[in-house]
Formats: C-alpha cells, sequence, structure tokens
C-alpha cells in the first residue's frame, strides 16, 4: 500500500511538471514566416543569400543559392516547410536567432528547469557553421553545437537544459563562431524552449493531486474497515 501510495504521489507531480512545461517560443518552426523571431543579420526578402550576413525563411535552401543544396525542413509534411536558411557572417558574436526581451522575458520566474533545443543542417558542405549560446547577454563557454560537415541536409538535433536565476531568462541568443567567408552556410528548425518552475504545480495540477490523494485516502479507509470486520 505505501508502494502504491508514493506512486501516486510521483505520478501527481509528473503531471504537475506536465502541465507547465508549455512551449515559450513564437513561431519556432517558422511557420509563420519571418516574425517572431529577432537577427541582426539582413532578411532577404528577394530570396538572395548572396552576400554573407544574410538569411531567408523559406522551403528550399537552393532557391536562395545556386551553390546550397535542395532539401527539405526537419519536419517536412509536418507544418508549411518553412526553415531559417542563413549564410554566414564574418563579424563575431553577430545575432543570427533570438528571442526574448527585458521588457518580455521568455521566463519570468526565478529558479525554473527549462530546456531549449533546435535542429541545425549544413545548406553548403564546406566550412560548417558552429554555433554560440547567450542566455541574458552571456555568453555559455564550452557550449557549441556544430553542423554537420561534408554533407548537406543533415538535420542535427542540439539540447540545453540548465535553471534559470534570479532573474529568469528574458532572451536566448544563437551566434556562430564560424566567421570564415567561404562554405559557412545553414539552415535553422524547430526551435523550442520549455520550463518548469520547481515546486509550483499550476492550480488545475493542484486539484489533480488533491483529488488522486483523497481516493488514496479512501482506499485506505475501506481497507482498515474491511480488516476490522474480519477481526470482528
Amino acid at each position: 500500500m505505501k508502494a502504491l501510495i508514493a506512486a501516486a504521489a510521483v505520478a501527481a507531480l509528473a503531471v504537475a511538471g506536465s502541465a507547465n512545461a508549455a512551449e515559450l517560443l513564437t513561431n519556432g518552426t517558422f511557420d509563420q514566416g519571418n516574425t517572431g523571431f529577432q537577427s541582426q543579420y539582413i532578411y532577404a526578402a528577394t530570396h538572395d543569400l548572396y552576400p554573407e550576413g544574410t538569411y531567408d525563411v523559406i522551403t528550399n535552401p537552393q532557391a536562395d543559392h545556386n551553390l546550397f543544396s535542395a532539401f527539405d525542413d526537419h519536419t517536412p509534411g509536418a507544418d508549411s516547410g518553412l526553415m531559417m536558411v542563413i549564410n554566414g557572417s564574418g563579424t563575431a558574436d553577430k545575432t543570427v536567432w533570438s528571442q526574448g526581451t527585458q521588457q518580455n522575458p521568455l521566463i519570468g520566474a526565478a529558479n525554473t528547469a527549462y530546456t531549449f533545443s533546435f535542429w541545425l543542417a549544413s545548406v553548403y558542405p564546406s566550412s560548417p557553421a558552429n554555433l554560440n549560446l547567450w542566455i541574458n547577454g552571456a555568453k555559455l563557454d564550452g557550449v557549441n553545437f556544430a553542423a554537420q560537415g561534408g554533407q548537406t541536409g543533415v538535420w542535427r538535433n542540439f539540447t540545453y537544459s540548465g535553471v534559470s536565476g534570479a532573474a529568469g531568462i528574458s532572451n536566448i541568443v544563437l551566434t556562430n563562431n564560424n566567421l570564415e567567408p567561404s562554405g559557412n552556410d545553414f539552415a535553422l528548425d524547430d526551435m523550442s524552449l520549455s520550463g518548469v518552475a520547481a515546486g509550483v504545480p499550476e492550480p488545475a495540477t493542484w486539484g489533480l493531486m488533491i483529488t488522486g490523494f483523497g481516493g488514496m485516502g479512501a482506499m485506505l479507509r475501506s481497507n482498515r474497515r474491511r480488516t476490522a470486520a474480519t477481526a470482528a
């Protein structure tokens, strides 16, 4: 019986976590086009990615540059097929993609466990991109995400998990550590951020937990009555 109670508690806490772990990014799949995120790169509205430091949101990288490979986004058929395609800049620490501001933070609560993930692919085989992650304006040392070299259209998934500080998370930024002018061309897709405030279930989750424990209490009382009747 104690094991059953413990299992119920674990299940209730799992429900609490899942209830809070909602998607926090806007347009992480790029299905809505060039909106919901920020970049210091120049948007190529005419689908011309020959200049360095430019990007587009498109279904086929080759439509932006005849030397880029033609391939689908990370989830072909599941959405609009759009991805962010980038011609890497030679300027250090230039923001490729970012979301969130101090006025509109991604996570406002302190001490929130979070997971950030995205998919990365090379659109040109040489000199693959090597991305850096920034949280609240600080570059994370030793955190690098390298695209596949020598092969294009290979989507790699990268995930970083941590716990926010007292200020939560105001913004997340990706920059490119590769500054080579030749090659250094890549695509991003299916960006995601989820966060769970430690020990703070939502009201609806509290209701589920209380109901679950109430049911367990009723079961215990019923078992005691049956035991007493048998003993009599």
